[in-house]
């Protein structure tokens, strides 16, 4: 058995991608500050076109609602393999890719990154055979490894739901027909290439060190003999061109090949292009995506919370969020605004936009989210603000605590007679006592997300509900 060592790569995921290809700049001493240079016209950006109300535009974005999850997958992996590369790591396929810090303002690499535990990723290539991952025990830690097929769906968690216990698993492809390794448990994925997602949690920054040290307890090892992974196309830009789009996800395509229900609601989009080479496609078609592309990327920026059951603001998710089967629209929203995201057993992500009025959450007020007491919660809770992207992703807020969530391990954290929270949301710092209870928010338009991990029955069957989100007055 070779065993794959992860000492270079515990500093991959520690500094991010734009961290480290971004030099510092030495300053150069003058007497007196250069002149501003003229500005520039704002450039307008182009103004979309709409899809036709055509039957051939509604196939389309059918086509393109299935590949797109395929496609941030594999653009995801291309952006953590691409900074592994610039640490020395030419192939860190098959890997595991550690973040020994809690996620930042600098984290850019996934949407909707949470701020309460480590993360350790493996893009796993199965196409060759087993990949054997040894999990430690961590009783009284939350964790988990969860599994996602190259189409997002989590097919698997091991971790404090299935009793911390640890042991060795063997991850294998679709189509693999060989002997199970030994001492270890056959876990299927539903695509050669696929995603192990590993989070355990962090109480606060003085268990920052223990946590991390829970982290490199998971190992990565390689039957003798196995072939190498096989690389896929590095370069996946967040924004592809309609040719590109098509040949990242007809290459992931075909790289599972033997995933037949993959293939076959692939097949069904073959006039659109998945499975079918782009020099093949009718000239109308051809046009269309290209048309098309803007339009298609922009129907998905409505946020996470357009498409769950909203009730006072609070977008409560669907049942199938994870496990998603033929809802493609539902795959699609949750791939641009929090791929990885866990099944409802698992985690709850409740999102808020609007206050009680129904108006956009912005920088320009203040508000206060009160948490009732005893939040129906098995794991922990916390509660997270997002700065909204213009190309509807959403990432840390830069501010002058580097605080981006407030939960149950926060430090200080100062709760009502009753056991409820009162969370105050600015953009200035409050004075006193309150500020231990403040939640920065950017100047623009913001996304609150509650996350509840190892959600308990009142939130699972609805009968919890959080209270809207209050205008308050500023606390200055």
């Amino acid at each position: 058995m070779r065993t794959i060592t992860n000492i270079i790569a515990a500093l991959l995921l520690t500094t991010s991608a734009a961290e480290a290809r971004t030099p510092v700049k030495p300053v150069t001493p003058t007497t007196k500050p250069a002149a501003k240079p003229a500005a520039k016209p704002a450039v307008q950006p182009p103004k979309l076109v709409p899809l036709p109300d055509t039957e051939e535009a509604a196939q389309l974005r059918r086509a393109f609602r299935f590949a797109f999850p395929i496609y941030e997958m594999m653009r995801t992996r291309s952006v953590q393999l691409g900074a592994a590369r610039g640490f020395g790591l030419p192939n860190a396929v098959n890997f595991i890719l550690p973040r020994l810090k809690l996620a930042d303002a600098a984290a850019r690499e996934v949407t909707t990154p949470n701020n309460d535990t480590l993360y350790g990723s493996v893009w796993l290539d199965l196409a060759a055979g087993p990949v054997i991952i040894d999990m430690p025990a961590l009783p009284g830690r939350y964790n988990s490894a969860a599994l996602m097929g190259v189409n997002t769906d989590v097919t698997s968690i091991i971790g404090t739901r299935t009793g911390s216990k640890g042991g060795r698993y063997a991850y294998v492809g679709p189509g693999y027909t060989g002997p199970t390794p030994d001492g270890a448990e056959l876990v299927r994925a539903t695509s050669n290439d696929a995603w192990l997602l590993i989070r355990v949690l962090v109480n606060g920054e003085e268990d920052l060190a223990a946590a991390g040290a829970a982290i490199g307890g998971y190992k990565v090892s390689l039957p003798d003999g196995r072939a190498a992974a096989v690389p896929a196309i590095q370069t996946v830009p967040v924004a592809p061109d309609a040719q590109t789009f098509l040949a990242v996800v007809n290459e992931a395509l075909a790289r599972s090949a033997s995933s037949a229900a993959l293939i076959a609601r692939a097949n069904g989009f073959a006039a659109q292009g998945l499975t079918t080479k782009w020099e093949s496609l009718t000239p109308e078609t051809r046009a269309l995506w290209t048309s098309a592309m803007p339009a298609l990327r922009a129907e998905l920026k409505v946020g996470l919370g357009a498409i769950g059951d909203v009730v006072d603001g609070w977008s409560y998710p669907k049942l199938a969020i994870g496990e998603y089967g033929e809802d493609d629209d539902l795959r699609s929203y949750v791939a641009l605004g929090g791929l990885g995201a866990l099944p409802r057993l698992e985690a709850m992500y409740l999102s808020a936009r609007v206050d009680a009025a129904g108006e956009a959450l912005t920088g320009d007020k203040a508000y206060t989210v009160h948490l009732p007491p005893g939040l129906p919660v098995g794991a922990f809770w916390s509660l997270t603000m997002y700065q909204i992207e213009a190309d509807g992703r959403l990432f840390f807020v830069p501010n002058e605590l580097s605080r981006y969530a407030i939960g149950d391990r926060s430090p200080q954290l100062r709760s009502n007679r009753d056991g409820s929270y009162d969370i105050f949301i600015q953009t200035g710092k409050p004075s006193g006592e309150r500020v231990v209870n403040w939640l920065p928010a950017p100047k623009g338009k913001f996304s609150l997300v509650f996350r509840g991990y190892l959600p308990r029955a009142p939130l699972l069957d609805s009968s919890f509900r959080l209270p809207a989100v209050a205008v308050t007055e500023r606390i200055e």
